[in-house]
């Protein structure tokens, strides 16, 4: 069995489990009342769950590590922390008797903290620079074609990897309104770089 079948096979069935024992722990949240060895039982259910999710998290990884990462793989391992976490918070629900409106704000508040954090996040310039530093397949076409944001890791790590048909062209800003953060960090880095090679 490749590492891809292994990690296909696994991770996602899991991720699908976890989610729907997690629906089931809410579900059967109001009918523990003040039964302790139920409440217990659910709780071994949820952190059960949890394991779950570990587990399709280090298929991930292998799988990242064997054939690179790309937009898909890293949009997963965010999902599945997600996940992780607000299972964590269905735990804690259970164990504190805390209502169901307590959980879902706050797992309403940690997906968009999540969706607020990415927004500051280069996952091309993460995704060029572990395929670029690690021991995996280079896919040319793929981490040629990721964007703006990978043009610094490239330079860096492979300057001749891209042809001029692919190679990423750097952001251009040329009034506020064409400004973004991200745009922003890639001409930095450029400058950067530009500014250490002409003092060697």
């Amino acid at each position: 069995m490749s590492y891809a079948t292994y990690a296909h096979r696994g991770a996602y069935p899991l991720l699908i489990t976890a989610l729907l024992a997690g629906a089931f722990a809410l579900a059967a949240r109001p009918f523990t009342g003040t039964d302790t060895a139920l409440r217990a039982a659910l709780m071994v259910w949820i952190l059960q769950t949890v394991l779950l999710v570990v587990s399709s998290m280090m298929r991930l990884d292998l799988y990242v590590e064997v054939y690179g990462l790309t937009r898909l793989r890293l949009s997963a391992g965010i999902w599945m922390g997600v996940v992780a976490l607000g299972l964590c918070l269905t735990f804690w629900q259970v164990r504190q008797h805390h209502s169901a409106a307590w959980l879902l704000t706050r797992c309403a508040v940690l997906g968009l903290v999540t969706l607020y954090l990415a927004m500051f996040a280069s996952f091309d310039q993460a995704i060029a620079r572990y395929n670029l530093t690690h021991d995996v397949p280079r896919d040319p076409i793929y981490i040629c074609q990721l964007g703006p944001a990978a043009l610094p890791e490239i330079r860096r790590h492979a300057p001749e990897l891209c042809d001029n048909s692919l190679t990423p062209r750097a952001p251009l800003i040329t009034d506020w309104r064409e400004w973004g953060f991200r745009d922003w960090r890639v001409l930095r880095s450029l400058g950067e770089m530009s500014a250490a090679k002409a003092e060697l």
